[in-house]
């Protein structure tokens, strides 16, 4: 199979304009900067040393790129909330400044003509990626694969609204329930989770069709859910627990791609967070399902003010989150 070219070149952001700005890591040759497939909320730029950008196609093997100092990594799926389209792994010793959103803020806040120049270099960088990627990864009549489920970290307030709407067509329109928190105006079902949560929201052909929630308990006050869940009785609370809420898909897609993508990513991105303990509630319906991957009760049941009689869960991540991985793998296949 004849391999597309990878780009002659790249921008090159010098990344002296912020060395003294941003926290500098170092990794050593054969360590992971990136895994394909992992939603991530920072980014890298080189400062020294050489990385393998390894693009994965089936059918033939992996092309490898090589970038160097004044290279972005990662800067698409940060920016985008999309999973890591590739891997890259250090060929020699590496460094590498880290931004991520505090960085960002402190940047767009003490240096606006800074932050506002690196935004113009990345999007050069990225174009020229998004469109190497699309050629890449085209099937033999050169069109994109279609018909997949992508779920991405949101990553700026229009992604979020998608979400808060996707939760408000479902439970008030779908459903017939109510809620406290919705915005009738607007659509949208809202609160105050959402200011530190980690937002998930599955695509179908672009189309949102799906959510997720994840809150943990380090990050900010989880309110009674900690009560409700009985998670003062964890041993981990609250420095490894998470509630995962707000798990919604719309009718057509309930049992489709999109729930078990988004559970698969959830138990991902909880594991890399050091999650140790993830709570949740369910209808009794849905109880012998959550059961069987490993969830136990935690807590009385209690009165949800959306989803009615609730039922609070309990997982052991670092117990189960394979098995569930499996299970959504061999769903997905």
């Amino acid at each position: 199979m004849e391999s597309v070219p990878p780009p002659l070149s790249e921008t090159y952001i010098d990344p002296e304009a912020i060395g003294g700005l941003c926290k500098e890591v170092s990794f050593a040759p054969g360590e992971s900067l990136r895994r394909k497939g992992l939603h991530y909320k920072s980014m890298y730029l080189l400062t020294g040393g050489e990385v393998d950008i390894a693009l994965e196609k089936k059918g033939s093997d992996p092309t490898i790129l090589t970038r160097q100092r004044g290279s972005p990594i990662g800067e698409i799926s940060f920016l985008t909330g999309r999973a890591a389209t590739a891997t890259v792994t250090a060929r020699t010793p590496t460094k590498a400044l880290v931004i991520d959103d505090p960085a960002w803020a402190m940047l767009e806040r003490d240096h606006p003509e800074l932050a506002a120049d690196l935004y113009r270099q990345l999007a050069e960088v990225s174009d020229g990626r998004q469109s190497y990627n699309l050629l890449f990864h085209a099937d033999a009549s050169g069109k994109p694969p279609e018909g997949s489920v992508e779920v991405r970290l949101c990553r700026n307030a229009e992604m979020l609204r998608q979400a808060q709407r996707i939760r408000y067509e479902v439970y008030c329109e779908e459903l017939g329930r109510t809620s406290p928190y919705a915005d009738v105006e607007n659509r949208i079902i809202a609160d105050e989770l959402d200011s530190f949560a980690h937002v998930l929201i599955a695509l179908q052909d672009d189309e949102p069709v799906g959510t997720m929630r994840l809150n943990r308990a380090a990050e900010g006050p989880l309110g009674p859910l900690v009560e409700l869940y009985g998670m003062q009785k964890s041993q981990h609370h609250p420095a490894a627990t998470s509630v995962c809420t707000k798990f919604i898909v719309r009718k057509a897609h309930r049992y489709s791609q999109a729930s078990f993508k988004m559970m698969a990513t959830s138990m991902d991105v909880g594991m890399r967070s050091k999650v140790k303990e993830s709570f949740i509630d369910c209808i009794p319906s849905l109880l012998p399902f959550y059961m069987s991957m490993g969830f136990r009760q935690s807590a009385p049941a209690f009165l949800h003010r959306e989803n009615g009689r609730s039922i609070p869960l309990m997982l052991d991540v670092e117990r189960y989150a394979p098995r569930i991985n499996r299970l959504t793998g061999f769903v997905l296949r």
